[in-house]
């Protein structure tokens, strides 16, 4: 993974889903994004929210030099240490640089002696050969992963690009965390940088290290208690965003504790969407948190379901003679696989796709889908989308405001808004007639419209398929799948902090739900 060269290097890279080809995913992002600040899909462990702005006070109080370069490189040399700490003895998982981390230390033991000497500046040096970085980019860890996300729970300050100082600093929240931080290093802080100045170490120093992993963060002590605040939005001066993103953790814990075990994130985002109480009484009032989580679940499974659409056009582009067909024909096949009445309206022809109304209709067209996805025909792709489809135009209806404040962020945007919109307008229309508009202009032209912009700006060929004089031609697949919202990761925080184990809730994780 290349976070790219530039400095600063303070923002979030990485895409939390892929190639996006209907442009349908920033909408979605929005939501989920709001819903877990501070918390992203490459946040791996908790643990760097503190190990972090320590480091940060530690330049600012000791070496205080505004040169970028001169701080990369203390920056690297600080996350490869804590790499090999952490990949030293038993193995932490998600922590950056590992992979270099346990080749070194493998090719190191295999020498006599704990004291043997392991060598990483040139490892940590930003412009060494590439296979020789623990990671490509420059940036590191804290530059492409966590500077954002520590940023957005007020725990560091990013300077603005054109800040004399370009350093990022802590914000006065997380001092007491770094003071915790330092108390649990049992006065071997002073060791600890001495060795990133020099750049070797030896096993036997990794080994008096230890209390740096993650795991070795000791229950109930300042720095546990700290982060649990932080990261569950008990900090003093707490945000609206502290606020939501505790809700939603406070939604895990109770579906932690229900389970008796901790959920995957798939089950999760179904067990809130099936729960959602706007369904049998629209007037209902829900909390606004949860009802997010049910549209952001809502936007991504139409989706999912016009993805499913634009992937059965291509593998009928594929499997054709030249491998391309005029837009029409492909059109005309992608509806015939619908096998839609030719005298039917839209609203007639969703009852008839539809056998049955329950809280889990939604799972099961996307189980089928999904099966189609991995086995299925294109033929089995457009009749499992269809039915979801109708699913989630009824669905929407029962957002309301929410719908209209939460993905009105621009028209050349689709989303389930935008989409249930177009099909209500054409509930009495002929269904035939409906399916060829949302094949046409909805998807296969949507496709062609989405790759121009990002040809034409970005200079990025994103085209699946290729218009070709009067014809469109196949060029390449891409993969259906559900979004990841970032639930993994935050459950893997309530981990890390110990309100939650395989067994449920701990006792920390009681005492947060007990509390008000």
């Amino acid at each position: 993974m290349d976070f790219g060269s530039g400095f600063p290097e303070w923002t979030e890279l990485g895409q939390d889903t892929g190639l996006d080809p209907l442009g349908m995913q920033r909408p979605i992002e929005a939501i989920y994004q709001s819903l877990l600040p501070g918390i992203s899909t490459i946040t791996l462990r908790y643990r760097y929210y503190a190990f972090f702005p320590w480091i940060l006070k530690y330049y600012e109080d000791n070496i205080r030099h505004s040169d970028p370069a001169v701080f990369r490189v203390f920056q690297r040399r600080c996350e490869l240490l804590f790499a090999l700490i952490c990949c030293r003895g038993d193995p932490e998982l998600g922590i950056a640089g590992s992979d270099w981390a346990h080749k070194k230390i493998g090719e190191v033991s295999q020498q006599h002696g704990p004291n043997s000497i392991l060598e990483f500046g040139a490892g940590a040096d930003p412009d060494a050969e590439l296979s020789q970085r623990y990671l490509r980019n420059k940036g590191g860890a804290f530059g492409g992963i966590y500077s954002t996300q520590m940023a957005e729970m007020g725990l560091i300050i990013i300077p603005e690009k054109d800040a004399k100082n370009p350093i990022p600093i802590c914000h006065e929240r997380a001092l007491p965390l770094v003071a915790a931080f330092e108390n649990g290093m049992a006065g071997m802080s002073a060791e600890f940088f001495a060795i990133v100045e020099a750049g070797v170490v030896s096993l036997s120093q990794l080994d008096a290290l230890r209390t740096m992993k993650p795991a070795e963060l000791a229950p109930g002590g300042d720095e546990h208690r700290l982060l649990s605040n932080v990261l569950l939005g008990h900090a003093e001066n707490a945000k609206a965003s502290d606020a939501t993103r505790r809700q939603t953790l406070r939604m895990l814990l109770e579906l932690t504790a229900a389970n008796g075990s901790i959920p995957r994130a798939e089950e999760v985002k179904w067990k809130w969407y099936e729960a959602d109480g706007t369904a049998d009484d629209p007037a209902k009032d829900v909390d606004e948190v949860r009802r997010l989580w049910v549209l952001y679940q809502a936007c991504d499974l139409m989706r999912l379901a016009y993805e499913a659409i634009l992937a059965a056009a291509l593998t009928t582009l594929a499997s054709s003679n030249s491998r391309r067909l005029t837009l029409n024909e492909l059109i005309d096949e992608l509806v015939g696989y619908a096998e839609c009445p030719a005298q039917m309206s839209w609203a007639v022809f969703e009852q008839q796709m539809r056998h049955a109304q329950d809280p889990e209709e939604a799972r099961r067209y996307c189980a089928a889908l999904l099966d189609a996805v991995s086995t299925g025909t294109p033929q089995d792709l457009v009749k499992a989308a269809l039915p979801l489809i109708s699913v989630l135009r009824e669905k929407a209806a029962q957002f309301g405001p929410l719908m209209e404040k939460s993905l009105s962020i621009g028209e050349h945007f689709q989303s389930l808004r935008t989409e249930a919109g177009f099909l209500e307008k054409r509930s009495g229309d002929n269904a035939k007639l409906t399916v060829e508009a949302l094949f046409r202009d909805r998807i296969l032209k949507r496709h062609l419209w989405v790759a121009s912009r990002k040809f034409r700006n970005q200079k990025a060929y994103t085209f699946l398929m290729e218009p070709d004089d009067s014809f469109v031609r196949y060029r390449d697949h891409f993969r259906v799948s559900p979004s990841s919202p970032r639930l993994d990761q935050a459950l893997r925080f309530l981990k890390d902090v110990m309100l939650i184990d395989e067994a449920g809730l701990t006792a920390f994780g009681r005492a947060e739900m007990a509390s008000a």
